[in-house]
């Protein structure tokens, strides 16, 4: 199942190659009288960094230790392959919609084994992440504009590395946000968002705020999920310099178990144009722990957790190949 969930990532892949490199003009006369029409705000400022469409990445966590109450566990490395592909559904100048996939994959390396048997589950097994999501991007004017977005993703820990899919694995969470696109340089975006970013179920607001200074300098901000302050070297290549808060809660099969993962990453990401629409991104940040915890409960809360763990901080590096849009 695994195999069919990654072969479809990378089929819709391929037909997305195929539609960039598609020469087909287009008689935009058909639509009718532009100076008649609406005009509409874009989804966009300048400069701001490309949209990817497909991406193809690995992450890579160095050594760090695990304390708890039952002793200290060395952990060798942490990391896994990171997959997603996002299509086009509506591309109009009243309507974006996207439709994604996606797969997350983290596996640890440790030679302990784990004083607390639930750990070594997590230690002898992969953690995996495959979600779905529906992205809409709706403006309403040329100043105002509505953002939403959907994900439902599968998320557990298997006991042999396998496809092992219950209703205890699905999670899912989303946002909504209304906005004003004031000018080609500034989207300002007020909204409210479920998220597992820290592992456990949180409604939370959020603030969008997407700023291009001038022709090197500008802001891109999703508050609190992350935020960069980005430098243009030119039209093919950037750097940002931010964080991102990720995370999500795994079910582990076989028990009534569920591991809330969450983590906060200071990074630096660089990005430069290969060839044509395909991107090199780079990260290199510091993983810092926010919660790996055991809870008894489907959304346990604080109150719902019977094992905590203490994960020392490491850096980390990302590595990915992009077709993106602009």
């Amino acid at each position: 199942m695994k195999k069919t969930f990654l072969a479809l990532i990378m089929q819709l892949g391929c037909s997305l190659l195929y539609a960039q490199d598609s020469t087909e003009v287009f008689d935009f006369s058909q639509y009718g009288d532009a100076s008649q029409s609406k005009s509409f705000c874009t989804q966009k400022v300048l400069n701001q960094s490309p949209s990817k469409q497909i991406s193809l990445g690995y992450e890579f966590n160095p050594g760090f230790q695990n304390n708890h109450d039952l002793g200290v566990e060395r952990i060798n490395s942490m990391g896994g392959l990171r997959t997603s592909i996002n299509l086009l559904a509506i591309s109009t100048n009243k309507l974006i919609l996207s439709l994604g996939a996606n797969y997350w994959a983290s596996r640890i390396r440790t030679d302990d084994i784990s004083k607390s048997g639930t750990m070594n589950q997590i230690y002898n097994n992969r953690m995996d992440v495959e979600g779905i999501n529906l992205l809409m991007f709706k403006p309403l004017n040329n100043r105002h504009f509505i953002i939403a977005q959907l994900n439902v993703d599968a998320s557990y820990i298997g006991t042999d590395n396998d496809w092992q899919l219950t209703k205890e694995s699905i999670t899912y969470y989303g946002s909504a946000i209304f906005g004003w696109k004031k000018n080609d340089y500034r989207m300002l975006g007020l909204g409210v968002s479920r998220t597992y970013r820290m592992g456990r179920p949180l409604i939370v607001p959020v603030l969008l705020y997407n700023k291009t200074f001038n022709e090197q300098w500008g802001i891109e901000a999703l508050l609190p999920a992350r935020a960069h302050l980005r430098y243009n070297f030119n039209p093919d290549r950037l750097l940002m310099a931010g964080y991102e808060l990720e995370g999500q809660q795994y079910d582990l099969a076989g028990s009534d178990r569920f591991l809330q993962r969450g983590e906060i990453k200071p990074r630096l990401v660089f990005e430069q144009k290969l060839v044509g629409f395909i991107w090199l991104s780079a990260q290199l940040g510091y993983r810092i722990n926010g919660r790996f915890n055991l809870v008894d409960q489907y959304n346990g809360q604080e109150e719902d957790e019977v094992f905590k763990n203490k994960w020392g901080a490491s850096p980390y590096f990302n590595l990915s190949i992009n077709l993106v849009t602009h």
